[in-house]
């Protein structure tokens, strides 16, 4: 019998109601170290999910100009959430992921009431306890993905990004090694360290002296900088190479908590990616 939902969801949800803000689903969010929230009612049962795109796109998006503390979870959140049960199969929970292009499901009972969630990770995991031997990382990695040099502004990454079906962009160096990975996590949650606002300024900018253009005095100016990507990266990204065990390499997604392994070959070079969208489908066609 196939593995089911029940033996791999989560019971632990982190929920928000509509009219909470955003703000406070931000911080939720990092707190607790989670994509997405479940949006319940006074009933307990899922109206809506709040996730890191949703929160993107509401940052950098529809609502750019409002403070997130006077944005509404209802406002953004995606409404009349798909919900599994737990009796259904992995298999099941993966085309579901797939099909509708979300990264997690919330967990019903027989009358609707949230009992848990299953998560792309939750499949991941499933995947490496039960897909050993079967299929290498070459069978299942994308030789094309989404790249971006250091250099490249965050504008640019975030339209880079937004192209990719996994939502993740790899940052590479000049001889083609990946140095850093970005995801809309990054995007959505970007703070430059501190070290780095420090030699540029408190504000990101720096000070120099210009000749006014009228008045033809020697003036000081202030030049301000745009982020680049090395800026909000997650440097020395761990990676894989295409003969390990792609269940072993689920393991390691998992151990570490993250979404994707850049696939390299024996130079270091970047071949290509594995995510948690790759074992979906390797789910979904077992």
């Amino acid at each position: 019998m196939p593995p089911r939902v029940s033996s791999y969801a989560r019971p632990t949800v982190y929920v928000v109601r509509p009219v909470d803000n955003l703000a406070h689903a931000r911080n939720l969010m990092l707190k607790k170290r989670v994509s997405r929230l479940i949006v319940v009612n006074d009933e307990e049962k899922p109206i809506g999910v709040l996730t890191i795109t949703d929160l993107y796109n509401a940052v950098l998006g529809t609502h750019y100009n409002r403070p997130i503390n006077k944005i509404l979870v209802e406002e953004v959140m995606s409404r009349n959430p798909i919900t599994i049960e737990p009796t259904k199969s992995i298999k099941t929970a993966a085309q579901i992921m797939l099909k509708y292009n979300i990264g997690g499901l919330p967990v019903v009972d027989s009358e609707g009431r949230l009992t848990g969630i299953i998560t792309r990770t939750d499949l991941a995991r499933a995947f490496a306890e039960r897909f050993d031997g079967k299929y290498l990382v070459r069978d299942l990695m994308r030789p094309a993905y989404a790249k971006v040099e250091p250099g490249h502004s965050i504008y640019y990454v975030a339209r880079i990004i937004e192209m990719d079906p996994s939502g993740k962009v790899v940052v590479i160096d000049e001889d083609e090694k990946p140095i850093g990975i970005i995801t809309k996590r990054d995007l959505a949650f970007a703070s430059i360290p501190l070290e780095q606002r420090v030699s540029r300024g408190k504000d990101r900018y720096v000070k120099r002296k210009i000749t006014h253009l009228y008045s033809e005095k020697i003036v000081p100016a202030r030049y301000y900088l745009v982020p680049v990507a090395s800026d909000i990266m997650t440097p020395d990204p761990i990676t894989t190479t295409d003969n390990v065990d792609a269940a072993e390499a689920a393991g390691l997604m998992v151990r570490e908590e993250i979404g994707s392994l850049p696939v390299v070959d024996e130079n270091g070079v970047l071949q290509g990616l594995l995510t948690k969208r790759e074992i979906l489908y390797a789910i979904a066609r077992s």
